[in-house]
């Protein structure tokens, strides 16, 4: 559950990204994500993503007649 607005944060040029993407019948995004450490005292394994960037756009008329692997290559293609 989204429990706080998404805030970009700054990039970090010695961490590696992840970028994330996602496809439907009418568009195609992505979102640029960092691992940060956690800013409160909790230890938790569990890695923390922060958002760098995020970007989407809608599909073009002969786009919308792909099926959802082509869709879903198409974000990943495209985001990079």
């Amino acid at each position: 559950a989204i429990t706080s607005p998404a805030v970009l944060i700054l990039p970090d040029p010695t961490k590696p990204y992840t970028i994330r993407t996602d496809a439907s019948r009418v568009g195609i995004g992505a979102v640029l994500l960092q691992q940060q450490t956690r800013d409160d005292e909790d230890v938790s394994t569990i890695p923390v993503y922060k958002p760098v960037a995020f970007a989407s756009r809608s599909l073009k008329p002969a786009e919308k007649r792909y099926s959802t692997i082509e869709l879903e290559t198409l974000a990943i293609w495209w985001s990079v």
